[in-house]
């Protein structure tokens, strides 16, 4: 598209005979069709510059995950514990009005592989794990392990527990292994008068896991043996109260586990 200075010096070149052009007029028309497309210049612009500014601002506002917290004043897990497990970890609340989180590491991840067990206190509503004593051959893949859930305390409690409780296997005071990968979100009623119990089944695999292993949900395969020898297996469970005051971690008594 001619300048308006260009169009000037071609009607200056140019001969018409008997015809009087209107400079200005012709002007003024080339402006106006020069008009629009300076208009969609500068739209295109403007969605360029959009097309950078808002994924971005998108991708801030995605990095954001907010953890909520059940409120409860009954996670009663140590500092020890809150060490020994992923940060920002967390269990998902399994009683009527779910979807809610708790915030601390679940009972599968309260212990790693390689550090020591973590020191976890005691339920303040009284409820206590106990591990029955294990012996079997050191080349099982699946142990079995029988665990007793006990209300020591002096209230009735009513709540709702995962189907099975986590294990640790431990050596030596170092975490050998622990339950691992998916877990069916199964709920378990509890319905304990003060002094009553109920069992629990659950399995632990004679391996030796490493801190690379709980950078995924489940461990590599074709981990090492553990070999025969004496053990302490221990459990964790999360009790999910029915009045809603907030998940709790319950652990307990470990037991010698002997491996030939």
């Amino acid at each position: 598209m001619p300048t308006d200075a260009e169009l000037r010096e071609r009607f200056r070149e140019d001969d018409h005979p008997g015809r009087a052009i209107d400079l200005d007029a012709v002007l003024r028309r080339s402006r106006a069709r020069r008009r629009p497309r300076l208009a969609a210049v500068a739209a295109g612009s403007v969605l360029a510059v959009a097309g950078i500014v808002v994924p971005v601002t998108i991708g801030l506002a995605a990095g954001q995950h907010p953890v909520l917290s059940a409120g409860s004043a009954g996670s009663s897990v140590s500092e020890g514990a809150r060490g020994g497990g992923t940060p920002g970890a967390t269990a998902p609340e399994i009683a009527a009005g779910g979807g809610v989180t708790i915030d601390r590491a679940p009972a599968d991840k309260v212990n790693l592989c390689g550090a020591a067990p973590a020191e976890v206190a005691p339920a303040p509503n009284g409820l206590s794990l106990t591990v029955h004593a294990v012996e079997a051959s050191a080349t099982s893949r699946d142990i079995p392990v029988t665990v007793t859930l006990t209300n020591t305390g002096t209230q009735h409690l009513v709540g709702s527990t995962l189907a099975s409780p986590a294990i640790t296997l431990v050596r030596d005071d170092v975490v050998l292994w622990h339950s691992n990968g998916p877990v069916p979100m199964i709920a378990v009623t509890v319905d304990l008068e003060p002094g009553a119990s109920m069992r629990y089944s659950a399995s632990f695999e004679p391996r030796v896991c490493s801190t690379i292993d709980d950078e995924d949900p489940g461990f590599r395969t074709g981990l090492p043996p553990a070999g025969p020898g004496d053990y302490r297996v221990s459990a964790a469970i999360d009790f999910t109260p029915s009045d809603g005051s907030g998940s709790v971690l319950v652990t307990g008594q470990e037991a010698t586990a002997t491996l030939h």
